[in-house]
């Protein structure tokens, strides 16, 4: 199963294992989340983006930029994946936008038919000390975005994880903020948590450090 965890990496419970849709029957589900969705890829390009709230294991605490998916960039992914995968099937000509998470990652999204649907591939690179550096892994996830009033919202059909970004200069500050910008999306799910809570975590390893 890809999933979402490929895209964003900061493991924030005690497994990295995909929450159990059959577990969790009240999850919005990914045709409900792309009802009626709005997505233009130019919504996207004039700021750089956090994620604020999260239904998922995982999340990502750097700051998020995406670009349009120009020639150059294209055909850099494309020839290191082909180097791997050869015999596997890509419409690069449906590459829509490229989305920066963290250093050493991108994620290629391909336009999958309507707005906001998107296969996306994810190119990790791996650094070491090692020369030659070891080819980049690859992955692929289903996800669907779609953006309401000010907040983009990103959802992974595999695994039903979703993911709430505002503009660096539009992040609440409060946990009822985080809460009411997430809400807009329309999505449901439990286990929701708020940016906050790394802030909450820290301060506690920290006062624990100090007994």
């Amino acid at each position: 199963m890809f999933t979402c965890k490929w895209i964003f990496s900061i493991v924030v419970f005690g497994t990295v294992a995909p929450f159990r849709t059959d577990m969790r029957p009240n999850v919005t589900t990914c045709e409900q989340f792309e009802r009626a969705a709005r997505f233009s890829p130019y919504s996207v390009l004039d700021a750089i983006w956090k994620i604020i709230y999260f239904w998922s294991n995982n999340t990502e605490l750097y700051p998020v930029a995406f670009s349009l998916a120009v020639k150059k960039r294209v055909q850099s992914i494309k020839e290191d994946f082909q180097a791997v995968n050869p015999k596997v099937h890509v419409e690069w000509e449906k590459s829509t936008l490229i989305m920066d998470p963290r250093p050493g990652v991108e994620v290629l999204f391909l336009y999958a038919g309507m707005p906001g649907a998107f296969r996306a591939l994810v190119r990790k690179r791996r650094f070491g000390e090692a020369r030659p550096l070891p080819e980049p892994w690859f992955t692929f996830a289903d996800v669907r975005m779609k953006m309401v009033e000010r907040v983009l919202g990103m959802m992974c059909c595999e695994d039903l994880t979703a993911f709430a970004l505002v503009r660096m200069g539009e992040i609440p500050t409060t946990e009822e903020g985080c809460v009411t910008a997430a809400s807009k999306l329309g999505y449901s799910a439990p286990d929701g948590r708020s940016y906050l809570y790394f802030e909450r975590k820290r301060k506690e390893d920290e006062d624990n450090a100090d007994l």
